[in-house]
């Protein structure tokens, strides 16, 4: 037992900093007291801010605070801070691993001096690594309005983790660890990358704020998009009673399938002519616009009526499959419909789960940007230059499945799973986050908000929709009506888009919390540059945003949601 004031049995209320200050004086000063005195304390002193913040430098989390097996945690340094959020104590520090060899988690936590009693919790990108972006705590969200006050700057404490793994790049950003699974050898930083980290990140956070402010948090949130995404649908179904409200923004829940996806697109990107420079990126963007646009009423670069656009790529195919400036040789019509249809595997993975959907290139996502900046095909690809999909996932998926000596590129049989075909169930088990059992999360009354843009190229918009309709067949529409809104939004990416859309996510949970009534059709405003603040409905699914045939195209009144499919004239 490590004899500190700052070492607490687990989830019992903590009395403050400035008490635990208080109470080591006032037993200095009554030791030579005599019993029969009468002695009446003074009034508890308040610390300020700032001391409080001070005094949490170097105080430990015990490994038994936390909920999942740790060396316990430790505060490296906690300043007090003040910028346009207002005065908080940042604190860092890190979670110890209980193998030797595996790296720290490390965490941020931002302690507000004026809190509102409920905390935020924020998921990640990519493969994670580093305490920027969302992870800071310092950010607004996945889907945030541009220049709206952040959670911090509402009162809300903040946290994220780094997931247990960081390497340093000499002159390059922290950044680059986002694209670099090399973690994923060692066991135990796989696992906190699969979900062990948001766990153990949470216990210390909430350990944390206990100490400075005495009491834990009322309401707890999370907000995720894309692997943050993947990790706010795992904290809701591993550790349901820690969250009140969850929002998992175009979610990677279906995490091997979707691996494998990109393998299978990259593969027929590399096959001889299967390339798609920008050019003819652009040339299948523009002509789905063009027959696709005005199906939701009005022309305005946005398909909202998804549903009913059905572009033919083949229109676009060469005089007898040749090459052509404005046209698509046979071989790239092929990777066209490669990208446009599922992936399966033969067998199922986690929870039944065998497959993942195509993306919506002929229904609106453009895919200029995401192959990298050549125009063509470089072997082997080179970060960023060309093949993102491939470069990146192809030699992640191998660290996950912990093969010291893989095959060559281009080589995995995305059906069966080649040489994994043995260990990708157990993946799938241990990274998935594909139960649709929600019911303890909803029993306890949270809430959980879905989102996915209809023209995200990184993970298809209908992945979304398959894990929707996944809940709605094990829990009943009426039953996943009381906790849960879905809303697809046109025009929007992944995180970014031609409509970049942002809206108060978090108040949206907080006041469904308050108040009991669920949110229907929400306001989103266009955080791109140039916009000129135009807004759109947010329609619950599976509604969609129709023009009214009159009134401002840039305003959200203008538009109503309907579920009826407006189909193209012949």
């Amino acid at each position: 037992m490590v004899p500190s004031l700052l070492l607490v049995p687990q989830r019992r209320r903590m009395a403050p900093l400035g008490a635990v200050a208080f109470l080591v004086f006032l037993l200095a000063s009554s030791a030579g007291t005599a019993h029969s005195q009468e002695f009446t304390p003074p009034r508890i002193p308040q610390l300020s801010m700032s001391a409080s913040c001070r005094l949490l430098k170097g105080m430990t989390v015990p490994a038994d605070a936390i909920g999942l097996p740790t060396s316990g945690a430790y505060v490296k340094s906690a300043r007090l801070v003040h910028d346009h959020r207002g005065e908080y104590c940042k604190v860092l520090g890190g979670v110890r691993p209980v193998d030797a060899s595996a790296q720290d988690i490390r965490f941020e936590v931002n302690l507000p001096a004026k809190w509102n009693h409920k905390a935020v919790q924020f998921g990640g990108g990519t493969f994670d690594g580093w305490l920027g972006g969302s992870t800071s705590g310092l950010k607004g969200g996945p889907v945030s309005v541009a220049g709206a006050p952040e959670p911090l700057a509402r009162s809300y404490a903040t946290f994220g983790g780094d997931s247990g793994h960081h390497k340093r790049y000499f002159a390059l950003p922290d950044a680059m660890n986002t694209v670099n699974a090399y973690f994923a050898r060692n066991a135990e930083q796989r696992r906190n990358f699969e979900g062990d980290g948001l766990k153990k990140t949470h216990d210390a956070a909430v350990f944390i704020m206990e100490r400075l402010y005495g009491t834990h948090p009322s309401r707890m949130f999370f907000l995720g998009g894309s692997t943050g995404g993947r990790e706010a649908y795992t904290v809701m179904q591993r550790w349901p009673e820690d969250y009140d409200g969850v929002l998992g923004a175009y979610a990677a829940w279906d995490q091997v399938e979707l691996a494998l996806q990109y393998i299978r697109v990259s593969e027929a990107l590399y096959a001889k002519g299967g390339f798609l420079p920008r050019s003819k990126t652009r040339l299948l963007a523009r002509a789905v616009m063009k027959e696709c646009d005005s199906l939701d009423g009005v022309q305005d670069g946005i398909i909202a009526n998804v549903a009913a656009c059905h572009f033919d790529p083949a229109v676009l195919l060469c005089p007898h499959g040749g090459a052509g400036r404005h046209c698509l040789t046979t071989q790239q019509l092929n990777t066209i419909q490669v990208f446009a249809t599922e992936q399966k595997t033969e067998q199922p993975l986690w929870n039944g789960v065998q497959s993942i959907a195509g993306f919506n290139v002929l229904a609106g996502t453009d895919l200029t940007g995401s192959l990298g900046l050549l125009h063509h095909a470089e072997h082997r690809p080179k970060m960023f230059l060309n093949s993102n999909f491939y470069f990146i996932v192809d030699r992640g998926l191998h660290s996950f499945l912990a093969d010291k000596n893989p095959p060559g590129t281009l080589t995995i049989d995305t059906k069966t799973g080649g040489p994994y075909a043995s260990v990708l169930l157990a993946q799938s088990q241990a990274i998935d986050a594909s139960d649709a059992d929600l019911t303890r999360f909803a029993q306890r009354g949270s809430k959980f908000l879905m989102l996915h843009g209809t023209s995200d190229a990184s993970i298809p918009t209908n992945a979304s929709v398959m894990y929707y309709k996944m809940v709605q067949d094990r829990m009943g529409q009426e039953e996943m009506d009381r906790f849960l809104r879905f809303y697809l939004i046109p025009g929007f990416g992944h995180a970014r888009g031609t409509f970049n859309v942002g809206f108060d996510a978090l108040g949206v949970l907080d006041r469904w919390l308050d108040t009991g009534m669920a949110p229907e059709d929400i306001i989103g405003v266009d955080n791109n540059r140039g916009s000129r603040g135009r807004t759109r409905p947010l329609c619950v699914y599976p509604a969609w945003p129709k023009y009214k045939g009159n009134g401002d195209v840039n305003s959200a009144s203008s538009f109503e949601c309907a579920t009826e499919l407006m189909i193209a004239r012949q």
